[in-house]
């Protein structure tokens, strides 16, 4: 027996004999012994035993911490059960090996353990799966919810082993999140819950989004090459670090791109790169899509919004002409930040295509449009094109909904969006922003 499993051994027969001595209370030395042998890297060391091909998860570092931290977390809630009938007997523990019991313990549940894993696993990577289930493919964030903490990165403020708790439970919540949405999502609003549900669980910012002719020209280098997104997150990191050879990724990544992350802090940025592509490329491709058409409701309650905005004449009146600039600047907002037509819509494709070319219509006089907003009397929704975009744009993500509650999260998460609501926030609940 190694000199570890001793020491264990010992440290747990002196709580059981405190115990027996009516020194320490049942609940007390449960909690402390099982805080003992969790403690010691039993967990570990037979988590190890089994590094191979497990119900079809791969075998290596990623699958033996996944079966460790269910052991710990079975050892526990077995060893602080409490009365006659509980799973760990103290009095028959007291003239036996307790890490010897752990061992045997954990060996007839690792088949449990590991069918737990898969199950939760392969439901993560459909439910993040951007593409859908309709379409039978598991693409971009597929692996996102397989990943544990990347190497130096944590959550502000804890250790190591807590933070990577901190990161599961995260994980854990986004999942329950998606899992609850995934019948209503099709099409970019499956995407845009999965950006999400990423941004929330590794407690990354929005990536900016730019005006339509960029994300037109970006969002095919993206579909072209799934790589592109990793790689300009990267050189953005680079020119910020100044690393060697931070010159040539700059000259070889696409700056539009590479735009995306000027929110990004260091930390962030590294974050980001030291996961799997398909997270960047996900975050990149919910930022550069049209997003999900809205209900007829939703615009509606959109137009009428906007409408108040009206400046107020001596009279007690609107303008003249407030209702036709405002129509107009709606129309364009709506064609320049959402689909033509929802992916719900079953009308045929003679109907989606004279809908795509209304909508090709209405951008052609969007200048025009927010022009107009502009130059009326008081400008009441911005000085500059961008002002009222971004105006249109806070307006519509209320309508659209202040998000998903979920609760007893482990860290905070925020909005690199200046002036948006943030993709999550830590006052008492959490948030993620219902697409």
């Amino acid at each position: 027996m190694r000199a570890e499993n001793l020491q264990t051994d010992s440290a747990c027969r002196d709580l059981i004999d405190r115990w027996a001595a009516g020194r320490l209370s049942e609940r007390q030395a449960r909690q402390e012994i099982a805080g003992v042998l969790t403690g010691s890297g039993i967990s570990h060391e037979v988590a190890r035993e089994y590094q191979t091909w497990h119900y079809g998860l791969a075998s290596g570092p990623q699958l033996s911490q996944d079966v460790a931290a269910e052991f710990d977390e079975f050892l526990f809630r077995r060893i602080t059960e409490e009365g006659p009938e509980a799973f760990f007997d103290l009095e028959r523990a007291r003239g036996a090996s307790v890490t010897g019991w752990a061992r045997q313990t954990l060996r007839a549940t690792r088949k449990s353990v590991l069918r737990n894993i898969h199950n939760r696993t392969a439901a993560r990577q459909e439910l993040v799966a951007p593409t859908g289930a309709e379409d039978g493919r598991h693409t971009a964030a597929a692996h996102a919810f397989t990943q544990a903490t990347a190497p130096g990165a944590g959550v502000d403020g804890l250790g190591t082993e807590d933070a990577g708790l901190a990161q599961r439970m995260m994980l854990e919540e986004a999942t329950e999140w998606l899992r609850s949405k995934a019948s209503h999502h099709r099409g970019i609003a499956r995407t845009a819950a999965g950006s999400a549900a990423l941004r929330f669980a590794f407690n990354l910012p929005e990536p900016i989004r730019p005006e339509v002719r960029i994300r037109r020209r970006a969002l095919p280098l993206l579909e072209s090459d799934p790589k592109a997104a990793h790689r300009s997150a990267q050189a953005m990191l680079a020119c910020l670090n100044r690393i060697h050879g931070w010159q040539g990724m700059f000259d070889h990544a696409d700056q539009d791109l590479m735009a995306l992350w000027d929110d990004y802090s260091k930390a962030q940025l590294f974050e980001l790169v030291s996961r799997d592509r398909a997270i960047a490329h996900t975050l990149a491709v919910e930022a550069l899509a049209d997003r999900a058409r809205p209900d007829r409701p939703s615009v509606r309650a959109f137009r009428a919004a906007v409408k108040e905005f009206s400046p107020v004449l001596k009279n007690g009146r609107k303008p003249a002409g407030w209702r036709t600039v405002v129509n107009a600047v709606v129309d364009a907002f709506l064609a320049e930040e959402f689909e033509a037509f929802s992916a719900f819509d079953t009308a045929g494709a003679a109907t989606h295509e004279d809908k795509l070319a209304e909508r090709e219509q209405t951008l052609a006089g969007a200048w025009d449009a927010y022009q107009a907003m502009v130059r009326f009397p008081e400008a009441p929704l911005g000085a500059t094109h961008q002002e009222v975009r971004d105006r249109l744009d806070g307006l519509i993500r209320g309508i659209l909904g202040a998000g998903v509650e979920i609760g007893g999260s482990a860290a905070a998460v925020s909005s690199g969006t200046p002036g948006a609501t943030p993709a999550g926030s830590l006052r008492g609940e959490r948030h993620l922003r219902a697409v």
